[in-house]
């Protein structure tokens, strides 16, 4: 019997250039920036979402950032924290945060950088839906956090019913 060894190949890559080619493969409108970053806007059910990929090149790692389109009201800052901690507990991957100079939700992933390997197309695709998946989950909640002026528990108790079937 015959015993095949595989040689690594050490292949210098931007795992940007896959992220691009998924968003063309979808037909998405994007843009690189200067800083090599991608911007894409994607059409979601409760708004349109701002998803952006980027290097973190100090610690080899890829991220992707969604931005909900939604503002928290200045009025609701003392709660928001709060808030974010119990979002945070129920989400899969990442964390939300408030850009405070825009008052803007964002969830952020990130994921380590193989060395002298590629990511894998089908982890990115993934990984992108699943910002997604749970930018839409969780949009409710923020929508009514900003302006129902619920406390926290409120909030979430109703929106984390989850209904399978169809009607």
């Amino acid at each position: 019997m015959k015993v095949y060894k595989l040689k690594s190949v050490n292949t210098n890559y931007n795992p940007l250039d896959l992220v691009e080619d998924i968003i063309i493969a979808n037909n998405w409108d994007y843009e690189r920036d200067s800083n090599n970053n991608i911007h894409v806007e994607v059409a979601g059910e409760w708004c349109d979402y701002q998803l952006s990929y980027g290097i973190n090149e100090d610690h080899n790692l890829l991220y992707i950032s969604c931005v909900l389109d939604i503002n928290i009201p200045e009025n609701r800052f003392k709660d928001i924290y709060s808030f974010l901690f119990s979002l945070n507990e129920r989400l899969l991957v990442g964390h939300f945060e408030i850009w405070s100079d825009q008052s803007w939700p964002i969830l952020k992933q990130s994921f380590p950088i193989p060395t002298n390997q590629s990511l894998c197309k089908n982890q990115l695709e993934q990984a992108s839906l699943l910002a997604l998946r749970e930018c839409e989950k969780f949009y409710p909640a923020f929508q009514i956090f900003a302006w129902d002026n619920k406390d926290v528990k409120s909030t979430l108790q109703h929106l984390m019913l989850e209904t399978h079937g169809e009607v």
